[in-house]
């Protein structure tokens, strides 16, 4: 009987690991299919896992073609631009709110080795910052509760920024909304992103000097 019963309690144990073997040689195909699902799942922020690689790739894309098709009298504002310290002395100047980075976006970069949730609420504050900035510059009566989607797209459609600018602009946030709402982000894209902010810095600090001129 202690025989019979160690045969057995030996072949529970061993059938496991072979219905284990069983069942994803089986059903492989409906495991893949469920993972794929789930790397699809959106988040809070409008983006889903599997569309955060490919929203960034858009990103950099756009950034490549915003730089080259910069005006030349805009490019050369930016490449005299060493650093952004005067940029808050400016806002206040124009009566536009200041930035807590003071747009130096290596802020965030620091920020990023602790806590990169963190990081990536800080970046997305600036930015939205600047772009009410910008809409205010321009003279549109957009209120604090206007969704910043909405300022974008005022901004278009009255001619002060482009389609590129305005897609452009709508990713990033998409982008630092995926990380703030729990989307696992590394250290690269992190970078990548920060990257594509400063993009946006340089043509806003840019339009500090000669904006206000023009309007």
């Amino acid at each position: 009987m202690e025989i019979a019963e160690l045969i057995l309690k030996y072949i529970e144990v061993l059938i496991w690991p072979t219905v284990t073997v069983f069942v994803l040689l089986f059903f492989k195909d409906e495991l893949s299919k469920l993972f794929d699902r789930a790397k699809k799942v959106e988040l809070p922020g409008g983006i889903s896992i599997e569309a955060f690689e490919n929203k960034l790739e858009q990103a950099q894309q756009l950034d490549k073609e915003i730089k080259s098709e910069r005006k030349p009298e805009i490019a050369q504002l930016i490449e005299k631009h060493d650093n952004n310290t005067e940029a808050n002395k400016k806002m206040i100047n124009y009566g536009l709110k200041p930035s807590t980075s003071g747009l130096d976006l290596n802020y965030y970069r620091q920020l990023a080795q602790t806590d990169k949730q963190l990081a990536m609420a800080g970046l997305r504050m600036d930015l939205e910052l600047m772009i009410r900035n910008l809409a205010q510059g321009f003279g549109l009566d957009m209120s604090e509760k206007v969704p910043i989607i909405k300022v974008i797209r005022a901004l278009f459609d009255k001619g002060h920024i482009n389609s590129k600018q305005a897609d452009f602009m709508k990713i990033i946030f998409q982008l630092t909304s995926y990380a703030i709402h729990g989307g696992q982000i590394n250290e690269d894209q992190i970078e990548s992103v920060l990257e594509l902010g400063e993009t946006l810095v340089d043509d806003y600090v840019a339009w500090l000097d000669w904006g206000f001129r023009n309007e």
